[in-house]
């Protein structure tokens, strides 16, 4: 039996990408996802509801994703989906669930990328990230 995995989402960037060191020493780079869905309601106004997509990338799609992924552009991505748990820094455990670009088979395509000039520079912001990322 065939089993699959896939997950593909184009919509906007909710942030700059956050690119993190993890404990183990791997790279890793996070940004969330908006996709928007529009319909007329029964009443034949217009709704909407936005999802939130967590995205959590591996390997070779790690540098591109972390110099690309600014707010606000918009992004298609492609990897498999994967449900974690973990304990926040309250001592609370909570599940998520976010799309894992990693491998041949993952990608993240910024499809309009605004140029790095065009980017305001906060005082101390070196365009990078630190830090380790949770388990």
């Amino acid at each position: 039996m065939l089993h699959v995995n896939r997950a593909t989402v184009l919509g906007y960037a909710g942030g700059d990408a956050k690119r993190r060191t993890m404990q183990s020493g791997e790279v890793t780079v996070s940004f969330s996802v908006a996709t928007t869905r529009r319909w007329k309601g029964d009443d034949g106004n217009p709704q909407e509801a936005t999802e939130w997509h967590r995205i959590a990338v591996f390997g070779g799609s790690v540098e591109p994703a972390s110099q690309m992924v600014r707010k606000g552009v918009p992004v298609l991505v492609e990897g498999r989906l994967r449900t974690r748990e973990y304990t926040d820094r309250e001592g609370k455990e909570r599940t998520v669930t976010e799309i894992v670009v990693a491998g041949p088979q993952g990608m993240v395509n910024v499809l309009s990328p605004k140029p790095a000039a065009d980017r305001p520079v906060e005082a101390g912001d070196s365009g990078a990230e630190g830090g380790d990322a949770a388990a």
